[in-house]
């Protein structure tokens, strides 16, 4: 028997139980004001803004230009850091979890959270999968250096800063009871994000892989909130929460990791004041999300910064990721950005007749816009509006 407080139940939440009403009102709302228009593009954006974030937490130093960079070249993989190809493993994680089975049956069985671990660790190149100690030293077991195997839990005990997790021929029967308590198909109503809380505290605890558990706990969690009905998730991220104060994501973790303190503190073998702490922070860190991003997408806002952007390019006045500035933009592009925005992909046809220019002066308005990312602009299809790394500061500051 698995003697752990799996979540809180609501009714210990007191006011809290508001602030889940108000998160999933905010949630829906977020998710109808977004133009379908850049939704895709917008979760490109918070797919890169995951990554930089839930790496950041690991110690990847790794800055968000570099990132935005990778995305502009192709064929250069054996001349990126280390640094960079976590992040590119990571993305590619979070893509193939957006084309898999995401039903609340699936998100929790064993099989699930072990492709989540395969998928991030099968894009690594086998020197990456050696594990370091706490100096950065490689582990040695039995004279070789000790690998991860993808999708593998450890075979082996670990010591994770004062927490000691289960012993490995404890993992089966605690990630079978994991399974089993968070099952979303039979938690209801609000209590799905308490219950995301704490699977993602009592996944850091129980540790089951030898490495990587952090990416996949905040890979699992953005997955649960998803199966949770949260129709915006991918417009927001907790993780840029758990990211941008490091020290405080860690603190939450380890009050929850406090054993129980007296006969009043639950019946587990862990604080249930830790994991009310845990929780708690949790929400809000998700209410502060959910809120930035509103309105950084607000229409209107977003409206004036694309203004902004377009105004300066015509003059040249911009600079790239690095130091050189941007060549100069004809000022109908932004013209052409803002329709897209408003109507949706377009053809080269209707956009010309809709701003009542030939498709001659636009010709090469469209192919400096396709160079840069700005739209989709292929042949014999309609135009898309799409986020460049170029402009993806300026169009949504401080999003890093």
């Amino acid at each position: 028997m698995i003697s752990v407080t799996p979540y809180m139940a609501p009714d210990k939440l007191g006011e809290y139980q508001d602030k889940l009403v108000e998160l999933y009102r905010a949630d829906a709302a977020l998710n109808q004001a977004v133009p379908k228009s850049i939704r895709s593009s917008v979760e490109w954006l918070l797919r890169l803004v995951n990554c930089f974030y839930s790496n950041r937490i690991e110690g990847n130093p790794t800055h968000p230009k570099e990132l935005l960079q990778t995305q502009e070249k192709d064929g250069e993989k054996e001349k990126r850091s280390k640094d960079v190809l976590e992040l590119l493993a990571h993305l590619e994680a979070q893509l193939k979890v957006s084309h898999g089975d995401l039903s609340r049956e699936n998100v929790t069985k064993q099989g699930f959270i072990k492709g989540l671990h395969k998928s991030f660790y099968d894009e690594l190149p086998e020197e990456l999968l050696v594990v370091k100690d706490k100096d950065g030293n490689d582990v040695i077991e039995d004279g070789v250096p000790l690998k991860v195997i993808p999708g593998e839990y450890r075979e082996h005990d670990v010591q994770v800063g004062r927490h000691t997790p289960p012993g490995h021929s404890e993992l089966g029967a605690y990630m079978r009871w994991l399974a089993s308590q968070f099952d979303l198909s039979k938690i209801h109503g609000t209590t799905p994000v308490i219950a995301a809380a704490g699977l993602h505290h009592r996944l850091a605890w129980i540790h089951p892989f030898q490495d990587g558990n952090g990416r996949v706990i905040r890979l699992l969690t953005d997955c649960y909130m998803r199966s949770a009905g949260f129709g915006g998730y991918g417009l927001w991220s907790i993780t840029r929460g758990f990211g941008r104060n490091t020290k405080a994501y860690y603190a939450a973790l380890a009050a929850a990791d406090t054993p129980r303190q007296g006969s009043s503190d639950g019946r587990g073998i862990l604080s249930d004041k830790g994991l009310l702490q845990f929780t708690r922070y949790f929400i809000d860190t998700a209410l502060d999300q959910v809120n930035f991003f509103t309105d950084l997408l607000e229409p209107g806002k977003l409206e004036i910064r694309i203004d902004y952007y377009f105004e300066m390019r015509a003059k040249g006045g911009l600079p790239d990721a690095g130091v050189k500035p941007l060549p100069a933009l004809k000022l109908s592009a932004k013209d052409i950005y803002k329709l897209l925005l408003d109507k949706g992909p377009m053809s080269r046809n209707a956009i010309c007749t809709h701003l009542a220019m030939g498709e001659q002066t636009l010709r090469p308005v469209f192919k400096q816009m396709d160079a840069e990312g700005l739209i989709a602009a292929r042949p014999k299809n309609d135009v898309e509006l799409k986020l460049s790394p170029k402009s993806v500061e300026f169009l949504f500051p401080q999003i890093w």
